[in-house]
């Protein structure tokens, strides 16, 4: 008996290895997807190994948070993929049931064709598996020189990156995802009958009666899609990501409908063309086209809908990572800014006020006092009888986000002197003030026009401290005051420094540059952070790593999500045809006997494809295209040119996958019909 069971098992392992081979080609599109989503694994959840390697700082842990959400990203990739793989699997189970039939009549049993399925699939798993591996090696070599270009440390100290963690996480997800094929094809043959399995290649496809208008679905789809574009366009610098998720929908229920629709309106306007209907083989081109749109109308709109998805995503995440990084050195033109808060917390008020912040953290025995080079200090006031709202509101009218930047809150203002030294301190020229005059600075880019707004609109003098002041003409200035990680300042008040004289500052900063080696002094000012108490430290090094980690968080996962939804797409829409392919096999052999040339059956076959890949595609660019003009209005500090740049590279990419799944497609739609 052990014999026989060596022998057996000796038996099963040929015969699967033997099934592969034979397959390899209806295989491909299987193996080429798993590969692929492997490789797309392995490369997005290395990103921790690139950190370490470039031995980048993350004290406020912003690249740990960039790289858990990377991990949560990958979650729901592996479902994305899951649902793929079963997908493909079911398209490959069909193809072979009258061989299943064949082995159940020659007296093997369900268990021992289970057993070659789960032998099959390891094989497949563990090529796609091995081969995305090494693929996700070498294409992570090429994302850690993004990751280095992003962050600004050059490839000096670059050496070759592997991820023992990404490369045991894509092991242990795809592991479960071939575990559940594996029990997806053994309920499966449990399920069918050797009557099913024997004449599975003659059944029907049930197309399903139209029990609604066509022309119908059609306006309504229209509407929902116009809806959409108009809701996106017009409403995005609101709040961005809510209309953007609230006019995407819009857009695929109008994309579902259209689908739906598309079938009955297309095949009645070229039935009445006679012309074109009975030339050729168009009478069976329109009909196979109008049946399998009735039949796969939902999956083909789906299909739009991940292609949009995935230009959109990954278009709009290179633009807000771009709009992150233009911020580098804008927000932050301080080595260090320290802020004390005049709120009896802190213990030191009457001392900072009276000698200022340096003085105070020398007198405390800060590490830091040693490395402050040059530095400036100034005071803010907050004016209790100054509303925002009150004083700008009506000048904001029309921007839907400065409008709400300036709901709330009172106004703030600082003094005259304090302010000219920052001035001169960023290299600006100093400003002047009458006794009775009042100016604005800001830094926010959009609050220079409401502001240019106000000043032609408000002719009331303002009452501040004890002094009523009137705007001084082209009194609008742009200076950073503080070291933040966005600009964020919409209006301060500056107005002449006498009329500080006597007010309680709500804070104080004191903005500075590092004297010696900057190394030393952020090490210096980490070890302060954690003992002298009482201060706010924002460096310029942590605001940096913050910012690359917001474009490396948006740019990744835009990317990756993006490739995800691409390649679902292309491979729902492949095994689609490729199934429709088999289906019709029958069908050419007919119109073979028929009469019709080989090149004319070539011809009806390329239209279909053209038409099938090309429909969800076309709908899809112009989805895409109104997407990413309504949502790039709103982003900042992008050039035309970046944002064709994005634009180009979301539209490569998509086309190169796309068009490798068509070829494979076709190419294996004429071996399949023997064209």
């Amino acid at each position: 008996m052990l014999f026989k069971r060596r022998i057996s098992k000796k038996v099963f392992r040929q015969l699967a290895s033997k099934n592969v081979r034979k397959s390899a080609k209806d295989y491909f599109i299987y193996f080429f997807t798993l590969t692929f989503a492997v490789c797309l694994f392995y490369t997005f959840n290395s990103i921790g190994a690139q950190f370490a390697a470039f031995d980048i700082p993350d004290t406020l842990n912003y690249l740990s948070a960039a790289q858990g959400a990377m991990a949560g990203v990958s979650v729901l990739v592996c479902a994305i993929i899951g649902f793929l793989v079963v997908y493909a699997n079911r398209f490959l189970m069909k193809r072979r049931k009258k061989e299943f039939g064949i082995y159940s009549i020659l007296g093997m049993e369900r268990r021992d064709i289970s057993r070659i399925l789960m032998k099959e699939t390891v094989l497949i798993g563990g090529f796609s598996l091995i081969a995305g591996l090494v693929l996700g090696v070498l294409a992570s070599q090429g994302l850690t020189m993004i990751t280095s270009k992003i962050a600004g440390v050059g490839l000096a100290s670059y050496s070759f990156i592997f991820s023992p963690g990404a490369m045991a996480a894509s092991v242990i997800f795809f592991g479960l995802i071939f575990l559940f094929v594996h029990i997806f094809n053994v309920r499966e043959m449990k399920k069918m009958k050797l009557i099913d399995l024997l004449y599975a290649d003659r059944k029907n496809e049930e197309i399903p009666e139209e029990k609604k208008s066509a022309l119908l679905k059609g306006i309504l789809s229209i509407m929902f899609i116009i809806g959409g574009y108009l809701l996106i366009h017009f409403l995005s610098d609101r709040d961005l990501f809510k209309i953007l998720g609230a006019g995407s929908t819009m857009i695929g229920i109008g994309t579902i409908l259209l689908f739906f629709s598309i079938a009955g309106v297309l095949i009645k306007f070229l039935k009445n063309r006679k012309k074109f209907y009975y030339k050729g083989l168009n009478l069976f081109v329109v009909n196979q086209l109008g049946s399998r749109m009735k039949s796969t109308g939902f999956s083909v709109a789906v299909v739009c809908i991940l292609m949009y998805l995935s230009v959109s995503i990954m278009g709009i995440g290179m633009g807000l990572g771009q709009s992150s990084m233009s911020l580098i050195g804008k927000t932050a033109p301080y080595d260090l800014s320290v802020e004390y808060y005049f709120d009896g917390k802190g213990g030191n008020d009457a001392a900072v006020e009276q000698s200022g912040i340096k003085n105070e953290l020398e007198a405390k025995n800060a590490k830091l006092s040693s490395y402050i080079g040059e530095s400036e200090e100034i005071n803010f006031y907050v004016s209790e009888n100054l509303d925002m709202q009150e004083l700008f509101g009506k000048s904001a009218q029309g921007n839907q986000k400065m409008q709400k930047l300036y709901k709330t809150g009172n106004v703030w203002y600082v003094g005259l002197d304090e302010y000219n030294k920052l001035r001169t301190f960023q290299g600006k020229d100093a400003i002047s003030l009458g006794d009775d005059e009042y100016a604005i600075t800001y830094n926010e880019p959009e609050a220079k026009a409401v502001l240019e707004k106000f000043e032609e609109q408000w002719d009331t003098t303002l009452s501040i401290g004890n002094s009523n002041l009137n705007m001084k003409e082209g009194g609008i200035y742009s200076a950073i005051l503080y070291n933040m990680n966005v600009l964020s300042d919409i209006a301060t008040i500056v107005v002449p420094q006498k009329v500080t004289e006597g007010q309680k500052p709500y804070m104080r900063i004191m903005d500075a540059n590092y004297e010696g080696n900057a190394s030393d002094a952020y090490h210096a000012l980490l070890d302060d952070m954690l003992k002298v108490k009482g201060f706010d430290y924002s460096s310029q090094k942590d605001i940096q790593i913050q910012i690359m980690s917001d474009k490396l968080m948006a740019t990744y996962i835009g990317g990756y999500l993006g490739i995800t939804f691409l390649v679902t797409a292309g491979a729902v829409l492949a095994l689609q045809q490729l199934t429709q392919s088999a289906d019709n096999k029958k069908r050419y052999n007919l119109l073979y006997k028929m009469g019709a040339g080989e090149k004319a059956m070539k011809k009806s076959l390329m239209t279909q494809m053209l038409f099938y890949f090309g429909l969800p595609f076309l709908v899809a660019a112009i989805h895409s295209g109104f997407i990413m003009a309504g949502v790039y209005r709103t982003i900042p500090y992008l050039t035309g040119a970046d944002i064709a740049r994005n634009i180009l590279l979301a539209s490569g990419l998509a086309v190169v996958l796309y068009g490798i799944y068509f070829i494979t497609t076709y190419s294996g739609s004429k071996r399949i019909l023997k064209l």
